[in-house]
């Protein structure tokens, strides 16, 4: 009695790992898009003690006509600190997430769960206070 019971168990399970490569083929996992960058901009504090966030972080500082963006940051390794560069203007080299998303209203500020992540590899002291405010 027993063994008809496992054997029918066994066969739905097989036949439900069969089926479900095509129930989940239109929802595969997309790792989030990321680009290696190199941006300058002012380090801040996020909201908590170890949330930092790069501000008007930019290609080339010195464009006005670039417009800053905000990130959230993650160090790719326990040796990146951001706590020392706290205020100041850094350069960070790393993967930026490109995200596709609605757009930031003019003046509106985007939560920080929102930003983008930029991973560092690299950050350099470029100033003790920050150029520019977010542009």
């Amino acid at each position: 009695m027993k063994l008809p019971i496992v054997a029918l168990a066994v066969g739905l399970v097989a036949a439900a790992g069969l089926a479900m490569p095509d129930v989940l083929a239109g929802q595969q996992y997309q790792p989030p898009k990321s680009k290696e960058v190199s941006l300058t901009g002012c380090l801040v504090q996020g909201s908590g003690p170890s949330v930092f966030i790069l501000e008007n972080a930019k290609v080339d500082p010195r464009d006005s006509a670039e417009k800053g963006q905000r990130y959230l940051l993650a160090g790719s390794s326990l040796s990146i600190s951001f706590s020392q560069h706290l205020n100041s203007e850094v350069k960070v080299d790393g993967k930026a997430e490109v995200k596709d998303g609605p757009a930031q209203a003019a003046g509106e500020r985007m939560n920080e769960s929102d930003l983008p992540r930029l991973t560092a590899t690299k950050v350099t002291h470029v100033a003790s206070t920050c150029s520019s405010p977010l542009s």
